[in-house]
């Protein structure tokens, strides 16, 4: 893991290095445009400026070679200019410097005459072939027909201070820093995601990432574990449906064997008082079989196509009638329960699965029945709503707990995990329930309480009319 992290660390900070080494590059070239604009740009100017104003004071001096001369050997010592004036003609009249510039070229004296102040280049044994030697001309006088001019060598601007380059240092040792820095805290998250989704694939439902972060690795994390959490009930699901039809396939199967075995020692009597018991286990085993069959019809013909309906044999029910019949097997199958049903008059016409819609309904019913005491009332309620129809199932059992509440649609989750016989089941009833109801075009919601009951809701669009 070590190795590892540091291989991680070492890439990002690489890329990250390299990324730094970009903007450096970007920050030395805009500070070099920098340079030329805001330092090169301005000392130009003002050298032409001091020079234009210096050729003023040294023109009424022409007449006076020894004064000239003493102004310019001032400049030379105050100001480092190498300056030259020379005639129209080309003839020396002064200099400061060892160093003889050219005369102009007839078509720069014109321009000079017009400007009265030029920049120039010119190549000399002593400048490099690439680059040439930049001049600044000045014409004598300021105004009117020229007469003489000054020759200046342009001088480098002053190189950048010394602090300039300390600074530099500084950012270059503050981004080496930061990146180091950086690097680290993008590299220990990652590594801890990618630990934790490898020790989860290989087994360990358990494993959570748990980084509380408010950045996008706290999503992430926050996501993984929301993930792993819905994989690990998704299993612990699977198992307790192996158990729960362990469990219910058991008993009904024992009660089998002892009937057979009393048929064959020829107690016919005895195996005829179980017969009853065990033509209820087959009926309750066929319809977990069934209620399983149909789970997993819904299941994939939705899961295929996403978005379509599972095949329902649709046709035109009477809403009353499919809630009277409801009742009436509810009252049949749980005579210890009373059943108080109100119903509105002129409940809505549905397009529907009968058969389905049916077992929906049993299921509501059922649960009701199974998790509420003897003697206790059930209430089935019809009416019409929005249109469509309400149908509402309230029982006064144990009820359900809220932490259980958003799991109990899940396939083969049980809020009662005792297995007992009279709260038997996988946990389909609910969940398959749901299923119907909205490929019908409904919906489904619970209400409980625990220790005062659990009401169902189910909403169901009206047949079109007609």
């Amino acid at each position: 893991m070590t190795s590892r992290r540091r291989r991680v660390t070492g890439r990002l900070l690489f890329r990250i290095g390299l990324v730094c080494l970009v903007q450096l590059l970007l920050f030395i070239m805009g500070m070099d445009l920098v340079r030329r604009s805001a330092l090169e740009e301005p000392w130009r100017r003002g050298l032409e400026r001091t020079m234009a104003y210096n050729v003023s004071e040294w023109a009424p001096l022409r007449g006076q070679p020894e004064a000239l001369q003493a102004a310019l050997d001032r400049v030379r010592r105050r100001l480092d200019m190498r300056v030259s004036l020379l005639g129209v003609d080309g003839r020396l009249i002064s200099t400061n410097t060892r160093r003889d510039f050219a005369p102009l070229p007839p078509e720069q004296l014109e321009r000079l005459g017009r400007e009265r102040v030029i920049t120039y280049t010119e190549k000399s044994a002593d400048t490099p072939k690439d680059r040439p030697e930049r001049l600044v001309a000045v014409a004598i006088p300021e105004t009117g027909p020229l007469e003489a001019y000054a020759i200046l060598r342009e001088t480098k601007p002053p190189p950048p201070p010394t602090h300039m380059m300390a600074l530099i240092g500084v950012m270059l040792a503050c981004t080496a820093i930061t990146s180091l820095v950086f690097a680290q805290t993008l590299a220990i998250p990652l590594q801890r995601l990618a630990g934790a989704a490898r020790a989860f694939g290989e087994g360990k439902l358990d494993t959570r990432v748990g980084m509380r972060r408010r950045d996008e690795f706290g999503q992430v994390s926050q996501a993984f574990d929301e993930m792993a959490e819905r994989i690990t009930l998704l299993l612990r699901s699977q198992k307790e449906l192996l158990a729960n039809v362990s469990h219910e396939l058991r008993t009904p199967l024992a009660r089998i064997r002892v009937a057979l075995d009393l048929a064959n020692e020829g107690d016919a009597s005895l195996a005829r008082e179980s017969l009853a018991d065990i033509a209820e286990d087959l009926g309750e085993l066929e319809r977990l079989i069934q209620d399983v069959l149909t789970t997993a019809r819904l299941d994939l013909t939705t899961g295929q196509t996403p978005g379509a309906t599972p095949p329902l044999r649709r046709e035109r029910v009477e809403a009353q009638v499919l809630v009277d019949k409801a009742a009436a097997r509810f009252r049949s199958a749980r005579p210890e329960h009373r059943l108080d049903v109100a119903l509105e008059p002129d409940l809505p016409v549905l397009e529907a699965d009968p058969v389905l819609l049916r077992r929906a309904l049993d299921n509501l019913l059922d649960n009701a029945g199974k998790y509420s005491e003897p003697n206790t009332t059930v209430r089935l309620r019809a009416r019409v709503s929005g249109g469509g129809l309400e149908v509402v199932v309230a029982d006064e059992g144990i009820g359900i707990d809220a932490t259980d509440m958003q799991h109990l649609f899940t396939p083969f989750f049980r809020s009662d995990r005792s297995r007992a016989r009279k709260t038997g089941g996988v946990g389909l009833g609910l969940a398959l329930a749901r299923r119907i109801v909205v490929a019908h075009g409904g919906s489904l919601s619970l209400e409980s309480q625990p220790g005062q009951g659990t009401t169902a809701r189910v909403q169901l669009p009206a047949a079109p009319r007609a």
